[in-house]
């Protein structure tokens, strides 16, 4: 009895030891799902868990590759996380594949990007930021932009000033019968709109991918016989757009959208026979632009009209998403794939994230 009552005298004694710093330092590299079930060992650790501080370091320690990255699918149209990895475990029940998530009156829809395990969703009469790890959302205020013609988003991060954006612009027909732009963005930060200059505005559509402090979109640029398609960033820094990235000439084929593969720029394209996808190893350089792959659709659902590429398994699987209702994910090797078990209520739109402790309430209370 004695020698039981020393060690655990001396096990205490350790524990008490074990300073502030090494608890963070340990903490900063798990995953941040099994950080958010941690918030129940103490209300030590849940304040420190839930300080923005700790989730600057953890979201630093995924970045160097401490922390193994937990990249997720979220999707809208009902809302659901998809956990692709674990369904291209055959052993794995399709159930735990699909997580739903509600938000009650503000059902997204449409999603307008992600960045550092925020997602910016389209709303009912706005915009919402939501982190689908936390579960912890943000309702923006309505931004005073109404769209007559053509809307394009994009949301990303801003380093010099540590501050998240979401970029809305929207096409207007003038009296002349000429397109203009009226641009908005929103900062997390600061909590307001704000409008920006708008001239020159290239006729952007959708949603654009985040990379390099930019949100980039594809598009024809140029004009008459000078025409051809590039990449057109939007620097989020000096909140103008940037010279336009050039992109690979195909014979057969034109590029239809932009993404993200292993922190590079990717570019695809789906024919009638197949899908290409090529990536710039590096970042606005034309030269660097390799294919990706090539791989014959013969064995892909009928009835499509566009196939956009999601993420990519370990394995070296890909989740496609097939039209606005079907997902997705196929074996490369030899063209097989399997459905996500996923619902579908309306058009779907669906993007990759990162699962982190950063909240929406950035810089601006709750």
């Amino acid at each position: 009895m004695k020698k039981q009552f020393a060690e655990t005298s001396r096990s205490s004694a350790v524990a008490e030891n074990i300073t502030e710093d090494i608890i963070i330092d340990i903490l900063s590299r798990l995953p941040a799902k099994s950080l958010m079930r941690f918030k129940c060992v103490s209300k030590r650790w849940r304040s420190l868990i839930s300080d923005q501080r700790f989730a600057k370091l953890h979201l630093q320690m995924l970045s160097l590759e401490t922390v193994a990255p937990s990249q997720k699918i979220i999707k809208s149209n009902p809302l659901q996380i998809i956990d692709y990895e674990a369904l291209d475990d055959d052993e794995v029940n399709d159930h735990v594949v699909v997580e739903s998530h509600d938000l009650g009156r503000d059902e997204p829809q449409g999603l307008v990007g992600s960045c550092h395990g925020l997602v910016s969703l389209a709303v009912y009469g706005g915009f919402l930021v939501y982190n689908p790890t936390t579960r912890e959302s943000r309702k923006l205020p309505a931004s005073n932009l109404v769209a007559t013609y053509e809307c394009f988003h994009g949301f990303g991060y801003m380093s010099t000033t540590d501050d998240y954006k979401l970029v809305h612009g929207a096409f207007f027909t003038a009296d002349d019968g000429s397109e203009e732009c009226v641009l908005e963005i929103f900062s997390l930060r600061y909590g307001s709109w704000r409008r920006v200059p708008s001239e020159d505005v290239p006729l952007l559509d959708g949603v654009g991918i985040y990379l390099n402090g930019a949100v980039h979109w594809i598009m024809d640029h140029g004009s008459g016989y000078r025409t051809e398609q590039a990449i057109i960033p939007f620097g989020l820094a000096t909140e103008t757009f940037e010279v336009a990235i050039p992109i690979p000439k195909v014979e057969g084929v034109l590029f239809e959208g932009v993404g993200i593969h292993e922190g590079r720029l990717l570019i695809y394209d789906f024919t009638s026979i197949s899908f290409e996808a090529w990536v710039m190893n590096e970042y606005g350089k034309k030269e660097s632009w390799t294919r990706l792959f090539s791989i014959p659709i013969d064995g892909f659902p009928d009835h499509k009209f566009y196939v956009i590429p999601i993420a990519y398994t370990r394995s070296g699987k890909i989740v496609f998403q097939i039209d606005v209702s079907e997902m997705i994910l196929v074996n490369p090797k030899d063209g097989t794939y399997k459905n996500y078990p996923i619902e579908e209520h309306d058009n779907v739109e669906s993007a990759i994230y990162m699962e982190t402790l950063v909240s929406p309430y950035i810089g601006h209370e709750q």
